[in-house]
């Protein structure tokens, strides 16, 4: 069983290289720089603005703490046909369960102590902290995540799992109780609760058979959120979009159809229809618009807006061969040269729409109107370089 639980997390890693080397390409990495550095200085310069003695402080790092401590799940990494093949050795099963719990713990506390680390800044503030009471804050949220992981494998036997939903609420609860005796008392009352938690939760919860049917169906829905934050970024057959007319969506068609244009009518409707480039165009808009809005430097701000455009851009414009694999649309009587044209007069209006609205966001907080001024200026260039010069280059290549 230790083999096959080798076996199948080898597999499992090499399927996410798979989507791992589509996200992380050239552009969303330099995107990822460009962001985590503005996370990080935004991050610091607020910092900056706080003194000691804010009630709130102490507050926001439990809210943090229990937030962290919901990252990284149990992976089981259970098929819909072990139920089947593997019951003959629900022995054996245990030993593929330890693994399974080792292989999800390591990543959950490589995870939750790497974010404990990044609030540790905003507790210098109103709280001395000094190594030791670092080490027991951290020692409190591995003990803490190993409690969570606990209770997570708990409900997936058949003595605990009709009680899934009181265990997932001990998941925050738990780490909630920890947080607050961390944080409001004294990191050691942290530390010493954590464990006697833990050894709680161990010792009430020993007896423990496998519930198939309960630890498959975990796993399949574990995997289809991963392949769902997958999808954001390229196609994953294993996940469908359903189907749902949207009647405001009719005023929309018509605004970015031209009359009398099929290639603009089904340009149009498949970009709405389209669950992979609209959704994709729509995220990324809404996140672009709240990373501009709150960075403080107006040059920084109007640099990320114009980041975000070429961003939008890179991702619309291969749309334009949407319909190339659909036979159908070859035996239309419409030269490219038209398709082209209604594809582009697409792209116009959705980016600049869509720039639009990253642009008045670049305003921030402090509502700077030269840097608006600038960035409607540098970014109606962007427009105008990708729409009738980059999209014509790309197309013919």
């Amino acid at each position: 069983m230790n083999s096959l639980f080798k076996k199948r997390r080898q597999a499992h890693l090499l399927r996410l290289m798979k989507y791992w080397r589509l996200v992380f390409n050239d552009q969303f990495t330099i995107a990822l720089f460009f962001m985590i550095g503005a996370l990080a200085y935004t991050y610091a310069q607020w910092l900056k603005t706080l003194s000691p003695g804010i009630w709130w402080i102490r507050w926001l790092l439990i809210l943090w703490f229990v937030l962290v401590m919901q990252v990284g799940r149990f992976a089981t990494l259970l098929k819909p046909a072990d139920p089947v093949f593997l019951l003959p050795q629900s022995d054996g099963i245990k030993k593929y369960l330890n693994q399974a719990f080792l292989y999800s713990l390591i990543l959950g506390e490589l995870m939750s102590l790497g974010l404990l680390i990044i609030a540790l800044p905003l507790a210098l503030i109103d709280i001395r902290l000094t190594a030791l009471t670092i080490l027991e804050l951290l020692l409190a949220g591995f003990v803490a995540k190993l409690s969570w992981m606990e209770l997570a494998k708990a409900q997936l036997s058949l003595q605990w799992s009709r009680h899934a939903k009181q265990l997932r609420l001990g998941q925050w609860i738990a780490p909630l109780l920890i947080g607050m005796l961390s944080w409001l008392i004294a990191p050691v009352w942290g530390c010493g609760s954590a464990v006697l938690i833990y050894l709680v939760i161990k010792i009430g919860l020993q007896k423990q058979d496998l519930d198939w049917r309960a630890a498959v169906d975990a796993e399949q829905k574990r995997m289809y959120d991963v392949y769902r934050f997958f999808n954001l970024f390229t196609d994953v057959p294993s996940v469908k979009g359903g189907i749902k007319r949207r009647t405001w969506a009719n005023g929309l068609i018509h605004w970015l159809t031209i009359p009398d244009h099929a290639w603009s009518y089904l340009y149009a409707r498949g970009f709405l229809r389209d669950t992979e480039t609209s959704s994709l165009v729509g995220r990324l808009t809404i996140v672009g618009m709240l990373i501009v809005f709150f960075v403080p430097l107006g040059w920084l701000r109007c640099l990320l807006a114009l980041l975000f455009i070429y961003l939008i851009a890179m991702q619309l414009m291969p749309f334009a061969q949407h319909y190339q694999n659909n036979v159908f649309t070859h035996l239309y009587p419409i030269e490219q040269t038209t398709q082209l044209t209604d594809f582009q007069a697409l792209l116009k209006k959705v980016m600049i729409s869509l720039g639009l609205l990253l642009i008045l966001a670049s305003l921030g907080t402090e509502f700077d109107w030269m840097s608006l001024l600038s960035c409607l200026i540098l970014g109606g260039l962007e427009l105008y370089w990708l729409i009738n010069f980059y999209f014509k280059k790309k197309m013919q290549k």
